[in-house]
């Protein structure tokens, strides 16, 4: 039987440091819109202020977020210590981890866009440049979060390819 061997599009260490790029990337661009929701407050009247938490999608994104920067901080430090050893590590728990953070995160970005769209649509017709500028915000987080799950997605794919070189 012929074995069937997957050929690297990248040399192996151009590759860890492409994986270590893209950890680096994720979590910054999972502590930006961590900080605009939690800044990201909107006053109707004097009396009355609308939270990232006073709405569930948010609180959904926000957690989501939250798991987000513990993982990728987590992976980041243990793609250091490969790059260091030299060494493939658990390839099992990258394969599973980033399948499970990239849904987390898509999930949690298309909550934030909908709960966004859903506000916009409720508060259209008390439109004005306050309302504006918290809509762009909201909506920059959600992109954010949205190109994290990206990140993810990509690190994702590059984990299932280390998987039949192990196995």
């Amino acid at each position: 039987m012929e074995s069937h061997r997957q050929v690297s599009v990248l040399p192996r260490k151009t590759s860890r440091f492409a994986i270590l790029g893209l950890r680096v990337l994720t979590t910054i661009l999972l502590v930006v819109p961590l900080a605009i929701i939690v800044s990201n407050v909107l006053s109707v009247r004097r009396d009355k202020k609308y939270h990232f938490y006073d709405f569930v999608p948010y609180r959904y994104m926000a957690a989501s977020i939250v798991i987000g920067i513990a993982y990728s901080v987590f992976q980041t430090g243990v793609a250091v210590v490969r790059l260091r050893r030299e060494n493939h590590g658990n390839i099992l728990l990258d394969f599973y981890g980033d399948k499970v953070i990239s849904t987390l995160l898509a999930t949690g970005s298309v909550a934030g866009f909908v709960m966004t769209a859903q506000l916009q649509k409720q508060w259209g017709e008390a439109v004005s440049d306050y309302y504006h500028k918290y809509f762009k915000r909201s909506y920059a987080a959600d992109g954010l979060v949205f190109l994290a799950f990206v990140c993810t997605f990509i690190l994702s794919v590059l984990s299932s390819h280390a998987l039949p070189k192990k196995f």
